[in-house]
């Protein structure tokens, strides 16, 4: 069995921040080791953890296993901090588009390029492009993240991004899903877009 599932289910659980299950060599758990805030007892995360392994995914686990580091609030907000959009810029020459995106994650800066062939729906694809290589560039994890989807709709009288973006990971695919309304150009609004669908799951990639 393979525990991704599992660890990504405990983080919605009141208090838990992350999640992390080693096991032995029989595939086996060993030890839950959980990042919690400290609004809660940890008894009551830790009964918490144990009912819903046994509920969920009909584990039992001793709660001897369990370890968990409890942090303050100002810990917890650093946790919960984003990678933000420092920059899009884009050139031009004939037919061909290189756009250049650079984010921004505590006080160190990424980048990621794409080019391509510009058309009006290709443009969009290639900021999405440069912007997952971006978020590569933070995680270090290559050819995780895939465009799979982009729309561009009207919603509540706006023009408005829609993507969707596969991440593999241990031989699973899951989807993630951003938007972000076109109030500069619909290029800085796919590179939001695809940010918004990425930046949760990117930051469990690395220590911040």
């Amino acid at each position: 069995m393979k525990y991704i599932d599992v660890e990504n289910f405990l983080t919605e659980l009141k208090s838990v921040n992350s999640c992390k299950i080693v096991c032995d060599e029989k595939n086996n758990i060993e030890e839950i080791h959980i990042l919690a805030d400290n609004g809660r007892n940890s008894k009551q995360i830790s009964r918490d953890i144990q009912s819903t392994l046994l509920s969920k995914f009909k584990i039992d686990v001793d709660y001897k296993k369990i370890s968990i580091a409890q942090i303050n609030e100002k810990a917890k907000f650093n946790i919960n901090r984003r990678i933000k959009l420092q920059s899009t810029n884009y050139e031009t020459c004939g037919e061909n588009l290189n756009v250049q995106v650079t984010l921004k994650l505590n006080d160190t800066t990424y980048q990621g390029e794409a080019a391509g062939i510009r058309t009006e729906r290709n443009t969009l694809k290639i900021g999405a492009e440069a912007l997952l290589k971006a978020v590569e560039d933070i995680t270090k994890r290559y050819n995780t993240f895939l465009l799979e989807s982009l729309e561009l709709k009207s919603f509540s009288g706006r023009e408005i991004v829609l993507v969707a973006v596969s991440v593999v990971e241990d031989g699973r695919e899951d989807v993630l899903c951003g938007s972000a309304f076109v109030e500069f150009s619909r290029l800085e609004a796919t590179v939001k877009a695809c940010l918004s669908a990425v930046n949760r799951r990117a930051l469990k990639y690395i220590n911040i």
